[in-house]
């Protein structure tokens, strides 16, 4: 796919090409990359890949009127949507004209992958929006088209008018949890969420489990990799309280903060290696470590995953003998026995100094108590009765028992489950007149699985 963009309406043509040419380095599964630059007297030429179904925009003009899409099918093309924001948001790459037409479809079937196209080249061709604001289409941010200065990425979450969502037809059928999200995003720039928080309300987690979005059900391996790494994540929080002092989690949250810039409650992931890194300096224990408690894939870590990183990386990988040095393997499958052996040596009772085969419930609530597991709580969204929740009360708790509940138990009480509370929604809206339309349009016509084949043409523009 060629885009051709005319030098003479570019203002500022100073090393266009050297900007446009770092954008080649930003790189996402969701993300469609520029894989070749061009230029002559009077265009430059913008080259990525080409897909064949086309763009969003392509879609939902050749759909049948009255045709929906499923709920479900919404919320995994909005959630693969939102990993490419947040992705290039954390490298301060901004989109600026978030259209449906930017959103491209790996195939013509319900089943397609999106792929986010055009990142960063508004802020390169556009720098003062002055293109944008003498051109605007119904999609134009509502700031965009206020001012010539545009920082962060507010402008690229916003969507349309609230309006629609009590009139239109479409919406009849739509979940409380939907309209939710979709509110939530025409709050001012400064009150819409990140991206990255984005991805962690409830409805996409709802309609995307923990357990849908990773492993393919019908590859063994994938699915059990899965399973053994929840079973890893719930058992590091369980721990977390048990071995780790009250400071040396305070310590850990306030560095988390101080690098949480925009407080949303994540950090990118290279961030989180960096944080981890100063704690424990041994990057084959530390990457590993990350790679388990992301089990969202999303490129950005909580305080949750941070707490279980370093857990995992300081008491388990880098654990040992001085200078002795580490060996692996470092994946979930060979870290749960050693996570389930200190799980025992800490809550079960002690017969000759060896732990039982078996806890009551009780005992792990007993030793829970702790300042740590107090700001745990507090601080990293842990709700330690509904991680337990899972577990038998009145009968004692092998490891069979433990493995089993905790590793189909989706996160339930932790960031990762889908029993968060959001925080209260104001019902007023300073957008309530007709607005604009952004990233979210495919809510709005939201349209069936039947659509007709796109045009195999090189697009140019």
């Amino acid at each position: 796919m060629c885009k051709t963009v005319p030098k003479a309406r570019i203002r500022s043509a100073s090393d266009v090409m050297e900007k446009l040419s770092s954008l080649q380095e930003l790189q996402h599964p969701h993300i469609s990359s520029i894989t070749d630059l061009m230029e002559d007297d009077k265009n430059y030429y913008i080259i990525s890949d080409y897909y064949m179904g086309g763009d969003v925009q392509d879609w939902l003009e050749r759909m049948d009127e009255g045709n929906w899409l499923q709920e479900a099918t919404c919320a995994a093309y909005v959630r693969q949507a939102l990993l490419a924001l947040s992705h290039s948001h954390s490298a301060q790459v901004f989109h600026r004209d978030m259209k449906p037409s930017s959103l491209l479809l790996t195939t013509k079937l319900p089943d397609a992958v999106i792929k986010v196209v055009d990142f960063g080249i508004a802020g390169i061709l556009d720098p003062d929006n002055s293109i944008i604001q003498s051109n605007p289409s119904e999609y134009t941010v509502p700031e965009v088209m206020k001012s010539s200065e545009q920082k962060g990425g507010s402008a690229d979450m916003w969507r349309k008018s609230w309006s629609f969502i009590k009139e239109d037809e479409g919406w009849s059928e739509r979940s409380s949890l939907a309209r939710d999200f979709v509110l939530r995003l025409l709050r001012p720039a400064h009150e819409r969420p990140t991206a990255a928080k984005a991805l962690h309300h409830p409805w996409i987690k709802g309609m995307m489990p923990i357990n849908t979005i990773n492993a393919n059900q019908s590859n063994t391996k994938e699915a059990r990799e899965l399973r053994y790494k929840m079973l890893c994540y719930a058992l590091s929080m369980i721990l977390l309280p048990a071995v780790v002092p009250h400071r040396d989690f305070d310590q850990l949250r306030v560095a988390f903060q101080q690098n949480d810039i925009d407080h949303d409650g994540y950090i990118p992931r290279a961030i989180g290696l960096r944080l981890l890194l100063s704690r424990c300096q041994l990057n084959e224990a530390v990457v590993p470590a990350l790679n388990i408690v992301d089990l969202g894939r999303s490129d950005t870590c909580d305080l949750a995953a941070i707490a279980t990183a370093d857990l995992i990386a300081r008491e388990f990988f880098a654990a040992g003998p001085t200078n002795a040095p580490l060996v692996g393997p470092f994946g979930a499958t060979d870290l749960a026995p050693r996570l389930l052996k200190r799980f025992f040596e800490i809550f079960a009772e002690k017969r000759n100094g060896v732990p039982s085969a078996a806890v009551q419930l009780h005992a792990i609530r007993a030793k829970l108590r702790t300042a740590t597991a107090k700001d745990v709580e507090a601080y990293a969204k842990i709700n330690y009765d509904e991680l337990l929740s899972c577990l038998p009360e009145d009968t004692g708790i092998d490891s069979n028992v433990l493995t089993a509940q905790l590793s189909a138990s989706a996160g339930r009480g932790t960031p990762l489950g889908t029993d968060q509370e959001l925080s209260p929604l104001r019902a007023d809206s300073p957008w309530e007149l007709p607005a604009f339309l952004d990233l979210f349009g495919i809510f709005y016509t939201c349209s069936s699985s039947k659509r007709d084949d796109s045009p195999g043409s090189i697009r140019m523009y």
